[in-house]
């Protein structure tokens, strides 16, 4: 597994352009939309926005707030009568380099700063009392929070088979283990509750890879006594990366607090996603 843990993880930050493109179609005339939004950035101490902008075709009135989680959340309102409603996102950020080194530390009596109750809880993709037994299985003789975490990441990445379409947004994590089978989406949600069930805070980020253009990607945070909230990954089988591989969109407890585009719509006929495409283009290093 591909890890950086006890020296500073890099020098170089990462400066770049964001697209975000999504499509809607429907068999009959829709005549309002109503669909909460997360798909500008999300800011922390590690990713900046220089500027950003939504467009939706046809033109929608919105509001803008931050959701429980720090998500910048847009909610649009579409009356114009239509048959496909496109949506863009895009804009200028800067990626900060991590700060490391990141000491590993005993998990037990772990302590933080702020309130981590939602992500060490049971969710609703995400059931941590039914994955116990498996968590201290795979953690094993592991008494350290980094150590850990790798641990349950290389597990769910060589055990859980990448497969396309054998899953849905609502499969949940032990659905997953069962099945043996999923995309990231559901390799997050299952070493989710694996961490959980170990008292290891951890939560969902959907994301935009700045290396590979396509589909939004999922991973894991896990939150660190000093270095706090540190990215794994189960897809790519990446502990703490080397500060340029995502670009965050939004964080929450599962897929259900961070889904891009959900809401409602009026309409006689129904609707299908048709199109998703984002992409990352490098502008400058710094």
């Amino acid at each position: 597994m591909q890890a950086n843990l006890g020296s500073q993880v890099s020098q170089v930050g990462f400066v770049g352009e964001y697209r975000y493109e999504t499509v809607y179609q429907y068999t009959d005339f829709v005549l309002q939309n109503d669909d909460f939004l997360r798909v500008i950035p999300h800011q922390d101490d590690h990713t900046m926005l220089d500027g950003h902008d939504v467009e939706t075709s046809p033109p929608s009135a919105y509001v803008e707030f931050n959701d429980n989680y720090g998500n910048v959340v847009r909610r649009i309102k579409v009356t114009t009568r239509h048959k496909e409603l496109s949506i863009v996102s895009k804009g200028n950020f800067r990626l900060r380099p991590w700060r490391g080194p990141y000491p590993d530390v005993p998990v037990q009596n772990m302590k933080f700063n702020e309130d981590v109750t939602d992500f060490l809880s049971p969710s609703p993709l995400v059931k941590p009392y039914l994955l116990g037994d498996l968590a201290r299985k795979i953690a094993g003789d592991s008494t350290r929070l980094v150590e850990t975490v790798g641990r349950i990441t290389q597990w769910v990445h060589d055990n859980i088979k990448y497969e396309r379409g054998t899953t849905t947004v609502l499969t949940e994590a032990h659905q997953v283990l069962a099945n043996g089978r999923g995309v990231c989406q559901d390799k997050v949600h299952l070493a989710l509750g694996l961490l959980r069930a170990l008292w290891i805070p951890s939560r969902y980020v959907s994301c935009i890879l700045t290396e590979q253009a396509g589909d939004t990607h999922a991973y894991v945070e896990f939150l660190h006594p000093e270095g706090g909230w540190l990215p794994a990954d189960p897809t790519k089988a990446i502990l703490i990366d080397a500060g340029t591989t995502y670009l965050k969109l939004a964080v929450g407890r599962d897929y259900t607090d961070v889904s891009p585009v959900s809401g409602t719509f009026l309409s006689t006929g129904t609707g299908q996603l048709s199109r998703v495409f984002a992409q990352v283009r490098g502008t400058n290093t710094y």
